[in-house]
């Protein structure tokens, strides 16, 4: 899904090397918070695993995690937590087969 902050489109993209750094963050593996709460993660982790896969549809490199964490703020709040917390789930599923094999 895509979505716009300040004029520019911008979607959210996740491969291992960001799941490595998004669980580097949080502390804890990625599919584990998520089983471990029913994918309801926290304000933190939700902040976390969006800004870290954020980047502009037209470019290939992702948004600076300090400028992620100002644009998943305004996003959270003129959206939503439960609208963040969808987009970043569908994400994650599209973009991350590997954690759902045999599943």
């Amino acid at each position: 899904m895509r979505f716009e902050i300040e004029g520019r489109e911008y979607e959210l993209k996740y491969n291992l090397k960001r799941v490595k750094m998004i669980e580097a963050a949080i502390g804890e593996s990625l599919l584990g918070v998520m089983v471990k709460t029913n994918g309801c993660l926290s304000l933190q982790q939700l902040e976390t695993c969006a800004s870290m896969a954020l980047r502009e549809v037209e470019g290939n490199s992702f948004v600076a995690q300090g400028k992620g964490r100002e644009f998943v703020e305004v996003l959270i709040e003129n959206e939503g937590y439960t609208k963040v917390l969808e987009i970043v789930l569908e994400a994650i599923q599209r973009d991350c087969p590997f954690f759902f094999q045999n599943a």
